[in-house]
């Protein structure tokens, strides 16, 4: 063989190489498109308090976590809000009175979070988290919520396939928030009654906006001294493959749910920057307009950070 063609050779593997890991592109992908397409289907009533249309999402996802294996979430904790009640995967919690569309919800409005894990060798944890809810309806008007956030949503199912099918060390938490649209309800009141013990989480984090990703990806808490580690290490990755565009960084803000749990454990938020995605907080928020030309690289880079925890 000529040096030309061992030359050739060598950057024919390397290619291939580069290329394996998103040779399921669209198998994953589809299964991603699928989630996406249900929970922001006209059935779903924008995934609000209307028509219930929270609890039929719940119902989804708990049933989705089922059927990938994930076992629910035990325990019943006290806290400052009164008894966390926890019902095969459901986490219930009632709203105090909102009164700023979007979206209003009346005082003792019953929802729930969706909690799920996946045992490991060890109690430390790592934690998934996003918001299944959305505005719902404003009168016959659908918020159909595709982008916000039924991609997070998605991504986390997805992440929990993945880690089922690849059981390690840390044990995997995956929890669903009703009530972020409304104030982060749900997740301020797991961090008070939480059905985990906060101090074994090493890391949590929240996907909420993850359509699109053309500019790249941002993480929100990037820069605190118990988090910085682990964002420094998604950038090492990132720079090594160029998975994603950039990763940028902002400061903690209380935009998302992983605010009031960033005060109990190690937590950032990581959102997409850049289309294509249908819209925002709009009607227009469909999945016919949700880009996913990114999620198999992303899914590759968050894959490969969980490998190097």
């Amino acid at each position: 063989m000529s040096r030309i063609s061992k030359l050739l050779l060598v950057v024919s593997l390397s290619f291939t190489f580069y290329l394996s890991p998103f040779t399921l592109k669209a198998q994953d992908s589809a299964y991603v498109r699928r989630v996406i397409r249900d929970l922001s289907s006209p059935e779903m009533f924008g995934r609000g308090m209307q028509n219930r249309g929270d609890s039929i999402a719940a119902d989804y996802v708990r049933n989705e976590l089922r059927n990938n294996g994930v076992k629910p979430l035990p325990g019943v904790s006290v806290g400052a809000r009164g008894i966390g009640v926890k019902d095969e995967y459901f986490q219930y919690f009632r709203f105090p009175n909102t009164t700023t569309w979007p979206p209003i919800v009346k005082a003792g409005y019953r929802s729930q979070n969706v909690c799920g894990y996946i045992p490991g060798e060890t109690d430390s944890m790592i934690v998934f988290t996003a918001h299944y809810e959305h505005l719902g309806m404003h009168d016959d008007t659908i918020f159909y919520g595709a982008h916000d956030n039924a991609s997070g949503t998605a991504a986390v199912l997805d992440i929990a396939r993945m880690c089922n099918q690849q059981r390690g060390r840390y044990t995997y938490v995956f929890l669903f928030f009703g009530g972020e649209e409304s104030g982060l309800i749900g997740s301020g009141y797991f961090a008070d009654v939480p059905l985990i013990k906060m101090n074994k989480v090493k890391l949590l984090v929240n996907i909420d906006l993850f359509c699109g990703g053309d500019e790249g990806l941002m993480v929100v808490n990037a820069n605190a001294k118990e988090t910085k580690p682990y964002v420094d290490l998604l950038e090492q990755l990132n720079e090594q493959r160029h998975y994603a565009a950039k990763i940028g960084r902002r400061d903690n803000a209380r935009n998302s749910d992983h605010y009031y749990l960033s005060q109990e454990c190690p937590a950032i938020f990581i959102y997409t920057l850049g289309g294509p995605f249908g819209g925002y907080h709009s009607p227009e928020d469909t999945c016919e307009g949700c880009g996913l030309g990114n999620y198999m690289n992303f899914m590759t880079l968050l894959k490969s950070f969980l490998e190097h925890l």
